[in-house]
C-alpha cells in the first residue's frame, strides 16, 4: 500500500512530453523530457528512420537544479552513437565553489547554469522575468553566459491543436575554455553552443507551461523539434 501511494505522488509530480526531431522535414529521432518537481529534469533521445541505419544514437542526460533560482546541483549522460559510447557526470560544491567531474574541477560562481537547467526555467518562469537577463553558463567545463530573448507570441501548432505561445531566442556565448573537459561524440552537447547556429524555442502560455518546439538553424541545415502530443 505504501509503494502504490508513492507511486501515485510520484506520478503526480512528474510531467512527461514527448517530442520528433526532424531535419528537411524528415523524421530522424525521438526525444522525451520528464521533468520532476523535486528539481530533476531528464532527456532521452533515440535515433530514427535513415538516420538510425547510419548513425544509431541512444543518448540519456540527466540534471538536479534549485527548485527556487534554478541553478545546477549535477548532471550527468550517457552517450551511445555509433561505435562511440562515453559517460561523464559533475556534482556542484558550493563550498568551494567548483563543479567537479571526478578528479578535475571547474571554478564556478555562486549559481551556474547550463542547458538542461535553463530549459527547465524557462517552461517555469514567465518571459517577462526571463527577457534579455544573462545567466552565468556551464558546459562540460566551458564557462560562459546565456539568455533568453523574446520576440513575439504565437499560435504553435502542438499535436493536436494550436497553442498560443512565447517565442525565444536563446544566445550562448562562451567566454572561458580553459578548463574544458574533452570528449568527442555527442553530436547534441558539441554544437549547442556553436554561434553559428540559431537556437529558438517555443513556450506554451499559462500555468502549465511546456516547449512546444525548438528550432537549430545554420546556413545550410535545420533541426526542427515538435511535439506530438
Amino acid at each position: 500500500m505504501k509503494f502504490i501511494l508513492f507511486l501515485i505522488i510520484s506520478i503526480s509530480f512528474t510531467k512527461s512530453q514527448e517530442y520528433q526531431l526532424t531535419c528537411f522535414g524528415i523524421h530522424i529521432g525521438d526525444i522525451n523530457q520528464t521533468i520532476s518537481e523535486d528539481g530533476r529534469i531528464e532527456y532521452d533521445i533515440q535515433s530514427r528512420g535513415i538516420a538510425d541505419l547510419i548513425w544509431p544514437t541512444s543518448n540519456s542526460y540527466y540534471t538536479s537544479f534549485d527548485t527556487k533560482t534554478f541553478s545546477l546541483k549535477s548532471w550527468g549522460k550517457k552517450v551511445e552513437q555509433g561505435l562511440y559510447k562515453s559517460s561523464l557526470s559533475a556534482e556542484v560544491d558550493s563550498i568551494n565553489r567548483v563543479l567537479k567531474y571526478g578528479e578535475e574541477a571547474v571554478q564556478t560562481v555562486d549559481s551556474i547554469y547550463t542547458i538542461f537547467t535553463l530549459l527547465a526555467m524557462v517552461q517555469a518562469l514567465p518571459f517577462n522575468i526571463l527577457d534579455t537577463k544573462w545567466f552565468p553558463y556551464e558546459h562540460q567545463g566551458k564557462i560562459g553566459r546565456a539568455r533568453f530573448l523574446w520576440s513575439d507570441s504565437s499560435m504553435v501548432w502542438a499535436g493536436k491543436d494550436s497553442l498560443m505561445s512565447d517565442h525565444y531566442r536563446m544566445d550562448i556565448s562562451i567566454l572561458d575554455s580553459t578548463f574544458s573537459i574533452k570528449g568527442e561524440g555527442d553530436y547534441f552537447m558539441d554544437n549547442i553552443i556553436d554561434e553559428n547556429y540559431v537556437k529558438e524555442i517555443w513556450v506554451m502560455r499559462g500555468k502549465k507551461r511546456k516547449v512546444i518546439k525548438t528550432r537549430v538553424t545554420n546556413n545550410w541545415v535545420t533541426f526542427i523539434a515538435r511535439t506530438n502530443q
